[in-house]
């Protein structure tokens, strides 16, 4: 009925103040029903949904109120102990965190905040995807000026990130590793579209057990060991960089190779991966 009098045609949305209902039914003007309603209204929904560190990392930390900036710094520190965030994003806000620091912004002290960041950092790596433009992001901390060095509270912050960030790197490619392989023999079109495409100046073959190759190999087709054998030829010829990172595990795949046609009687087959072999050692 109060809605039907008073917010007539009025949407849902715009029938938020509960003061003026109160005060219409009551003639009793409540402070506290009114001071909630207004912080209702200065709380954009926008506010609500970005996460403390992006108000640290992404907005201007600065034009926050004193209390909301204690609230965010607090609860950043909550997501980078949990490990919830992303490894590179742990490291830009550890130079915010250095600077609140030396800016008595906050009360945290430096060797405090390093154990605290790079505890996450490890939790983070978890998760995290590798970060191939680091410059970049890291170009992205706006309170160090243009060509200003890091200060060296961060070496040990860094350091810890490029191990985890190359551990990062070499997971993604085992994985990659991984899939590919695994279309052979059954998925060979696939297999030899994806190793053109993905794996022309990545060292895959580094990142795969040399007996689950041969083992693939040897379960292909005649005409696909032949196909594969000449890929590989080509790609060591053609890509001597990737090919050294590569090396140990080519070498490998030919022992296995030898041994497991050693006393093997004749087949087509057999004779293919001797070929493999011997044209494999011919070009390591």
């Amino acid at each position: 009925e109060f809605d039907g009098n008073y917010y007539y045609n009025f949407k849902a949305d715009y029938r938020f103040f509960k003061f003026i209902e109160y005060y219409v039914r009551t003639r009793i003007f409540d402070m506290k029903i009114f001071k909630a309603n207004m912080e209702e209204i200065n709380t954009s929904p926008n506010d609500k949904k970005v996460p403390s560190y992006k108000k640290i990392l992404v907005e201007e930390y600065w034009k926050l109120p004193d209390d909301k900036f204690t609230q965010t710094v607090n609860e950043t520190i909550e997501e980078v102990k949990q490990g919830e965030l992303e490894l590179i994003d742990v490291v830009k806000l550890y130079e915010y965190f250095v600077y609140f620091s030396k800016s008595n912004l906050i009360s945290n002290d430096i060797t405090t905040l390093k154990t605290i960041f790079l505890n996450g950092m490890n939790l983070a790596s978890l998760h995290s995807s590798y970060c191939a433009n680091v410059d970049e992001e890291l170009g992205k901390v706006v309170i160090r000026e243009e060509n200003q060095n890091i200060d060296e509270e961060m070496e040990d912050v860094l350091q810890r990130f490029e191990e985890l960030n190359e551990q990062l790197l070499e997971k993604e490619y085992r994985e990659k590793a991984d899939s590919i392989f695994k279309c052979i023999p059954i998925q060979m079109e696939q297999f030899y579209a994806r190793f053109d495409k993905e794996c022309d100046n990545i060292p895959i073959l580094k990142y795969y057990d040399a007996f689950q190759i041969f083992q693939r190999i040897s379960c292909a087709s005649n005409e696909d060991i032949v196909l594969i054998k000449e890929k590989l030829i080509k790609r060591i010829k053609e890509n001597k960089e990737v090919a050294t990172e590569e090396l140990e595990n080519l070498t490998r795949l030919k022992r296995i190779i030898d041994e497991y046609n050693e006393g093997k009687a004749t087949t087509i087959k057999v004779v293919l991966l001797k070929e493999f072999s011997k044209e494999l050692g011919e070009v390591l």
